[in-house]
């Protein structure tokens, strides 16, 4: 449903003020967004030459997949991340889709905080909200997963098993569904994590819904401010 769009020219427009060659996307998980996203970008114009995937539990077999179908545009780092430090050297315009919510607020700023400190531009994106509505939603997913399940590929004997036999995966993604909708933060809160980050970046935050999709993303996206210039 690619619910991202929205934000992409907010984004274009942050890395190429940041001056970074490459994005460094942070806590990836099995590959995140980027693949539909490098596609809705390059109809803006150029896209990054490379997007990084990192996290502090790596999933090679998921990003080597993501790798082949992005022809090479999306890489992996082998080597766990922390996204509250990051090293010097591993340098890139810093994305964190669908993530920021797993961190207490002393984490989230300490994410915020190592992005100022190290000078590199971070956009935080996120589709869950903390509302009653996106609530109700989230308590839905079970009925989401049975319908789309069979379209995942690679065919997987043990999903559709512990999807229709024996439904865990819809107990539990409907479980983190709901949870993640009531830890998210709001625009406000994010306002106050970018300013008690300190630093000198210029933030961004706000908020769009990507038709059909009931859900508006909801992003913060800060650039060091000689860089927006």
């Amino acid at each position: 449903m690619r619910p991202y769009d929205p934000a992409v020219p907010r984004l274009k427009r942050a890395f190429d003020a940041s001056g970074a060659q490459r994005v460094l996307d942070l806590c990836s998980g099995a590959g995140g967004p980027w693949l539909p996203l490098l596609d809705s970008w390059e109809k803006l114009g150029a896209a990054p030459a490379e997007v990084r995937l990192t996290d502090q539990r790596p999933s090679p077999a998921a990003w080597a997949r993501a790798t082949d179908a992005s022809r090479g545009r999306l890489r992996a780092h082998p080597e766990p991340i922390d996204a509250r430090a990051v090293p010097k050297e591993l340098d890139g315009f810093r994305t964190l889709f669908a993530a920021f919510h797993h961190f207490r607020p002393a984490q989230a700023e300490a994410i915020l905080r190592d992005a100022v400190e190290k000078r590199q531009g971070i956009a935080i994106l996120e589709v869950t909200e903390r509302s009653w509505r996106a609530v109700a939603l989230a308590c839905f997913s079970w009925l989401f997963v049975m319908l789309l399940t069979p379209g995942i590929r690679p065919v997987s004997l043990r999903r559709l098993v512990l999807t229709y036999l024996i439904p865990v995966i819809p107990l539990l993604i409907t479980f983190d569904g709901v949870v993640s909708c009531l830890r998210t933060y709001t625009p406000e809160e994010l306002a106050e994590l970018a300013r008690r980050a300190g630093g000198d970046h210029v933030w961004e935050i706000g908020q769009a819904n990507y038709p059909g999709f009931p859900i508006p993303v909801t992003w913060l996206i800060g650039v060091p401010r000689d860089a927006s210039a």
